[in-house]
């Protein structure tokens, strides 16, 4: 009997053992990736939108439950919040089912604004597809190879986008075969060429994020955010009144067309961004609901473990237990957050569709230098 404890024992120290080194290698590696992102602004930048943005919104959750675990874990294993206090647990997990009980309301919340959306009147309904018919139909006058745009939303902004860069590429040839050597000749060539570099930069980085297949709509946004398509809309419209004796009327009427194409992308990009709300919404109310469940079992198994007393079990795996469910009863939390960051920077960054581009809306990594302002 004594050696089966002993055995027991022993047992127990090795897996002691071997949780404090990985935790231990988790929080070094935690600790050296903090110091890189203090010190350099570009793995800040990168970072930033990536949690903002580009990161995939489960993994974020996941890393927010992974650090309230571990951090748990360490302020439990070195004495600082006393796990082994069966009243302090069974407070603790108390309160995260009072907390999850809020949730609810957010849930009810969320799907009547999802739901809000989708209901209207038979004509009301009808006047939207007409609408969204108009503008497909629209783009599709000009699109040379297509008598009828595709449906997916990848593949309709790509065709978008070749538009944007055929009428580019045909306005630097006209303008360059335009005759003068003058200098308002010059500075016209020399504003257009600015203007082109730009177009083509945004419309480069969008076809880069283009594979040609049906897409996920996060996937077709996220490129599209943070270009400034009215400032192009603006800067058309002053380069063809800044110039107006030196253009050709081939050059005009394709400066026309870049502006009305930049209109129909910023329109594009605030009806994907409506359509991609609707859908993130739901999503959250779904899986909040999911989480919530979790939660709340995990919660009262908890408070049920230590409503006699801290239970007979070795203080780590005690520490371990009490860590994982702590971060389980985290998650609805996490998953919140990670959504709502990335709904509210979609919001933020295309607020003002049209001839206005307020503060703070293009990031700084999107600013593009036009040297002819």
């Amino acid at each position: 009997m004594n050696q089966r404890a002993l055995a027991w024992l022993r047992k127990g120290f090795l897996l002691s053992t071997r949780i404090l080194w990985v935790v231990s290698r988790v929080a070094v590696m935690g600790v050296l990736f903090v110091g890189t992102f203090l010190v350099d602004p570009k793995r800040r930048t990168k970072f930033q939108r990536w949690f903002l943005l580009e990161g995939d919104r489960m993994r974020i959750a996941g890393w927010m439950v992974g650090i309230v675990s571990v951090a748990a874990f360490f302020l439990g294993a070195f004495g600082v919040v006393g796990i082994e206090d069966h009243g302090f647990v069974t407070s603790m997990f108390g309160g995260v089912i009072s907390g999850l009980f809020s949730f609810v309301p957010i849930v009810v919340a969320v799907n009547q604004l999802t739901v809000s959306q989708l209901f209207g009147s038979p004509e009301q309904l009808r006047q939207e597809i007409r609408s969204v018919r108009t503008f497909r139909t629209g783009i599709e006058e000009q699109l040379p190879n297509e008598a009828v745009a595709p449906t997916e939303p990848a593949a309709f902004l790509s065709g978008i986008v070749g538009l944007v860069l055929d009428r580019a590429y045909e306005l630097q040839a006209v303008v360059g075969r335009a005759a003068g050597t003058g200098d308002r000749a010059r500075d016209c060539r020399s504003d257009i060429e600015t203007y082109i570099e730009t177009v083509e930069a945004q419309s480069e980085e969008i076809e880069e994020q283009l594979d040609g297949t049906h897409q996920r709509l996060i996937e077709v946004l996220l490129p599209m955010m943070g270009d400034s398509y009215s400032r192009n809309v603006t800067d058309a419209r002053r380069l063809g009144a800044v110039h107006e004796e030196v253009l050709s009327s081939r050059a005009r009427e394709l400066l026309d067309d870049l502006r009305e194409l930049f209109v129909s992308m910023d329109v594009l990009r605030q009806y994907f961004k409506a359509l991609y709300v609707q859908q993130e919404l739901a999503n959250l109310s779904r899986l909040i609901a999911y989480s919530g469940i979790a939660s709340f079992l995990t919660s009262v198994f908890l408070i049920l473990l230590f409503a006699r007393g801290t239970p007979l079990m070795g203080p780590v795996f005690l520490e371990v237990l009490v860590s994982v469910s702590l971060g389980i009863a985290f998650a609805p939390f996490a998953i919140l957050v990670s959504y709502i960051v990335r709904i509210a920077t979609i919001v933020k960054r295309t607020t003002a569709p049209g001839a206005f581009t307020p503060l703070r809306e293009t990031p700084d990594y999107r600013e593009i230098d036009r040297s002819y302002d």
